[in-house]
């Protein structure tokens, strides 16, 4: 909730806002969106059980009713709209497709609107190495995902009028994160608490992504950030 009221706080949202989100997960974003702010909240997602579930989330609190759930790529969206929200879904564009996620984002803002980024980096002396090869979560858990290097996007939304403003990372908050989510998920293990299909392999392949990434967060390889995007013209 902290995390999502953080992305919400940066979009000087108010009643009728027309707010877009773009990867919408399960919904927790809209359905926060609209309780704390009455906007005309519009989420797109190519999954359609995502869309189910969230436009359940969000009908239950929209009052209006003239928000809504789609499925519906992110190039293919129509705006204008004053606000977008866009949480770690940029990771799974990947490299060749930042320049298509940031011309929507610009093409999809009224001038003077606002995007609020959540995105996972890796520091840029790694990112040549690491975009050139496929590191173990590429090839097992997220294939085709590329983490930002922060450098190149911001230059790539800078390019396209999108002012870079207020970075703030949290790394260190996510290890912990992680670390909790293993041990409960450790504990669900030794209660015999998944559900059937989850076989001792994948129960390995869960623990050492945890593992993986909760080291990443530490080491400072990688980090997990906010950034606000302004539409300047």
């Amino acid at each position: 909730e902290v995390k999502v009221d953080a992305i919400l706080d940066r979009l000087d949202l108010r009643s009728g806002t027309r707010l877009l989100e773009i990867g919408c997960g399960w919904g927790a974003l809209a359905e926060r969106a609209v309780e704390r702010h009455d906007v005309l909240y519009t989420g797109i997602t190519l999954s359609p059980s995502q869309a189910e579930v969230a436009e359940a989330r969000l009908q239950a609190v929209d009052l209006s009713g003239r928000s809504r759930v789609e499925i519906c790529d992110y190039r293919d969206a129509k705006g204008p709209y004053d606000a977008i929200a866009s949480v770690e879904m940029v990771e799974a564009v990947g490299q060749a497709y930042w320049p298509a996620y940031l011309d929507a984002i610009a093409g999809l803002l009224r001038p003077g609107g606002r995007a609020a980024i959540q995105y996972i980096l890796i520091n840029d002396a790694l990112f040549e190495r690491y975009a050139a090869s496929s590191d173990f979560i590429q090839a097992y858990i997220f294939p085709g995902g590329c983490l930002i290097s922060e450098s190149r996007f911001r230059a790539l939304a800078e390019a396209r009028g999108l002012a870079w403003r207020d970075v703030q990372r949290f790394g260190r908050d996510y290890a912990e994160t992680l670390r909790q989510w293993r041990e409960r998920f450790d504990a669900a293990v030794a209660a015999d608490q998944l559900p059937s299909g989850f076989d001792a392999r994948f129960v390995r392949l869960w623990r050492y992504y945890l593992q993986y990434c909760e080291g990443g967060f530490r080491g400072g390889g990688i980090d997990v950030a906010q950034v606000t995007l302004e539409k300047t013209a």
